[in-house]
């Protein structure tokens, strides 16, 4: 429509001079003025949902953020081709006309009056395609090398290639890989090829491009008057338009629809077409079944009042769609400046709050963030809501709880608030703080700091019960927890333990819980009702009789030992019985294990000891094996006579009796000393030999008996044998038991021997009657032999002899 104005007032010379100076002081007071849009071309969005748009008066490329902020990322404002390799923002545009945002962010721009595409990454702008000059040229060959003609509208297909409207040479062309090609058009300004290869066909003034993931090709043929397709085969057809400019054909299929000027198209993830019928001043919708509706605009030429219902907003020359990450359907009104979104989810219905301004362009607009939520809760229990509140739309996008400047959680409005719950909030105050991020309509905002405290969580520990041993060490204690939440699976585990050691008394001790890990500080831990004890137990215990050697003698005390010890560890207290054939003859203390005690009235023979411990608090009881021992009886000795025990002799001679000292009943290692009594008066007794160790054998004794020639026959008395003892008793007590005297101790031995035999032999005599005849006297002689034990006691044996002297 411009263009054609344009041709009738070119005759007026002096009017297109006038005109182009209104143009140059507009643009150079625009450019000093406010960074307000004055003709947007295109718009499009990042995967962030910012939104983009090209400014053709301006010669900028605008961001207008989610937020509501308005940036300048290309273009100082200047007409012109300038700064390839430096800032986008000090670079030289020439009246761009699309944009489009790769998935690296990349930005492509239509320098439309440069005859160039070019890239801004990471802010540094440079050339994508074209030479500069406006012709037709490169299809096969370099981009940068390629001429084009007017480009304007651009999109990306699924492969990343950028499809461009070469509008002024009534082409679609791709750049894949930095080769150019024609995907539609022939160059011819016109209409005609669908059904065909669409590089055969006409089109006219191309100002708008989108591509499906099936790899099928949008385009608005702007002049034709139609919508038209490239399929997958590269064979073009009209999906919607008769070609007749005007307006018709909603609920309908859309080849029979009348547009007027299409440009700027846009495919939602649904598969619905979306573009501007332009000179019809509406949004209008083709579904993937073909049906063609309106959803934005009344038709009528104007600017609406903000939240103006959707079919009866008024629109001026919308000249490029896009998609939010909202789903918003936002376009580029462009007569009016503005940039325009409805704010609905779903662009398939007609239902809609509205239509608005961006936010970015319109400085006062605000948005109120409430955060709610308790003051103090349960660790993993505290929850909350955010609401959000526009000064437009209601609104949508992500909302988030930070604090200290750190992302806890982000959230969705739906619409216009989110819940939250906090389950990983820490233990301890905290300062929460709302963001809404904005949705392009509502710009962003924060709400005030609320602050929360989280206390500890509740956790159940249940030990499992166990057992051991006294002396033993503590088993590993195991069992189970319950109450982590799962967001901390992993990252808190249950410790049991006891006070309990290894000597710890028998008797039952409680186990406790403890908890670690990375999350441990978010809970307290009790023990359940059921939760187990350990038990520490007896411990058996052994005991031992060490092998007695026999031999020891009746009456003698014997000494018995006995050794108890631990199956695990510890030792043992208490008393230990001795036992000979069942009979508890002797106990004792243990004493570090040892236990010994004196039996002193073991009989001869064969004995069978046991040890029997009987246990104390911590140590079960325990017997030994039974051992034998045999009790020797304590060696004795006799006196017996060998020959005749009645002599006669005359008086004056000498009268010899053979004796003999034995053992009985085991060798006796004593000294025997022997003595006599009722000797007559004078008479002299001798002993040979006068003391003896029988040992194992008999040993004989010649005892001679000398009477006096003329001495008186009388009866003397008998000196007592108790005193002959007690006068030898001294002198056996030297030897030491079971071992045999000194040769020197022997001899003095044998030495009073005879002197007490002598003193015997000369005892005192007294007159006795005689007892045969008046002649003769008969004398009972009494012989006596005594020793000393391996117990340490005096024995006496006596053999009584007759003596008759005449």
């Amino acid at each position: 429509m411009a263009v054609s104005w344009l041709r009738r007032v070119r005759g007026h010379r002096w009017l297109c001079c006038l005109l182009t100076m209104v143009c140059a002081v507009a643009r150079s007071s625009c450019a000093q003025s406010t960074a307000m849009p004055l003709r947007p071309a295109a718009v499009a969005y990042d995967a962030a949902g910012n939104a983009y748009f090209a400014d053709t008066d301006r010669n900028q490329v605008y961001e207008s953020t989610l937020g509501g902020t308005l940036l300048v990322v290309a273009g100082n404002g200047s007409q012109g081709f300038a700064g390839d390799g430096g800032p986008a923002t000090s670079a030289a545009l020439n009246a761009p006309q699309g944009v489009a945002i790769g998935p690296a962010g990349e930005m492509y721009i239509a320098d439309t009056g440069n005859q160039r595409i070019r890239v801004v990454q990471l802010g540094t702008i440079s050339t994508f395609a074209g030479n500069g000059v406006r012709g037709f040229a490169g299809d096969g060959g370099s981009a940068i090398a390629a001429s084009l003609a007017l480009p304007t509208a651009l999109a990306l297909d699924s492969k990343g290639a950028l499809l461009v409207c070469d509008t002024g040479n009534q082409r679609v062309r791709r750049i894949s890989n930095g080769i150019v090609a024609t995907v539609a058009g022939n160059g011819t300004q016109g209409f005609a090829g669908d059904g065909a290869s669409a590089t055969g066909a006409e089109l006219d003034g191309p100002q708008g491009v989108a591509t499906s993931i099936d790899g099928r090709i949008f385009i608005a043929d702007s002049r034709n008057h139609r919508i038209r397709v490239i399929d997958g085969n590269g064979n073009i057809t009209t999906l919607a338009g008769t070609g007749a400019r005007g307006y018709s054909g909603d609920g309908s299929a859309a080849t029979a629809a009348q547009l007027n000027l299409p440009r700027g198209l846009v495919l939602t993830s649904s598969g619905v077409l979306v573009f501007a019928d332009s000179d019809n001043r509406r949004i209008r919708a083709i579904s993937p079944d073909g049906v063609i509706t309106t959803l934005i605009g009344s038709g009528t030429q104007g600017a609406s009042v903000e939240g103006t219902t959707s079919l009866s907003a008024w629109l001026n020359a919308p000249r490029a769609v896009a998609l939010s990450s909202l789903g918003e359907v936002t376009f580029a009104d462009t007569a009016n400046r503005s940039i325009q979104l409805q704010a609905q989810t779903q662009v398939q219905t007609q239902a809609s709050d509205g239509v608005f301004t961006a936010a970015a362009l319109v400085p006062a607009r605000t948005s109120t963030v409430a955060l709610t939520g308790p003051q103090s809760a349960v660790y993993g229990q505290w929850s909350g809501q955010v609401s959000v509140s526009g000064g437009a739309s209601t609104p949508l996008g992500a909302v988030s709880l930070s604090e200290a400047g750190i992302t806890l959680s982000t959230g969705s409005l739906t619409p216009g608030s989110a819940n939250f719950d906090l389950t990983g909030l820490s233990v301890g105050r905290h300062a929460l703080i709302a963001s809404y991020a904005g949705d392009v309509v509502n710009p962003a905002a924060s709400s005030s700091l609320q602050t929360v405290n989280i206390t500890t969580a509740a956790l159940l520990a249940t030990a499992n019960a166990v057992s051991m041993l006294y002396g033993e060490p503590v088993p590993l204690l195991g069992g189970t927890l319950t109450g982590v939440l799962a967001q901390d699976s992993g990252n808190v585990a249950v410790s049991f333990g006891t006070m309990a050691t290894t000597l710890s008394p028998v008797g039952s001790y409680p186990i406790t819980a403890s908890l670690s890990g990375s999350a441990a500080a978010n809970y307290t831990v009790s023990l359940s009702p059921s939760s187990g004890t350990l038990t520490v137990a007896q411990a058996p215990s052994f005991t031992n009789l060490p092998a007695q050697a026999s031999g020891s003698y009746a009456g003698e005390p014997f000494v018995l030992h006995a050794i108890v010890g631990s199956t695990t560890s510890g030792t043992p207290t208490g008393t230990v019985s001795f036992l000979d054939a069942g009979a508890t003859v002797a106990q004792a203390a243990l004493v570090a294990g040892i236990a010994s005690a004196s039996y002193a009235t073991a009989t001869a023979g064969t004995h069978t000891f046991t040890a029997s411990y009987s246990g104390d608090s911590n140590f079960l009881g325990s017997t030994s094996a039974a051992q034998s021992i045999v009790i020797s009886a304590v060696p004795d000795f006799t006196v017996s006579s060998a020959g005749a025990t009645l002599q006669t002799v005359p008086a004056g001679s000498s009268a010899t009796y053979s004796l003999l000292v034995g053992a009985q009943p085991a060798p006796f290692s004593g000294v025997v000393a022997m003595s006599i009594t009722g000797l007559p008066t004078g008479a002299v007794a001798t002993f040979s030999p006068p003391a003896i160790v029988p040992g194992a054998s008999n040993v004989g004794v010649t005892l001679t008996i000398t009477t006096p020639v003329h001495a008186e026959l009388v009866r003397p008395h008998p000196l007592p044998a108790p005193l002959y003892a007690t006068a030898l008793a001294p002198l056996l007590l030297f030897r030491r038991r079971r071992a045999r005297l000194p040769l020197l101790g022997f001899a003095l031995a044998c030495l009073v021997s005879v002197l007490v035999a002598s003193l015997g032999g000369c005892g005192a005599r007294t007159v006795a009657p005689a007892t045969s005849s008046s002649t003769s006297a008969t004398y009972t002689l009494i012989v006596t032999g005594t020793g000393t034990n391996v117990a340490g006691q005096v024995i006496t044996h006596s053999l009584p002899l007759t003596l008759v002297v005449d």
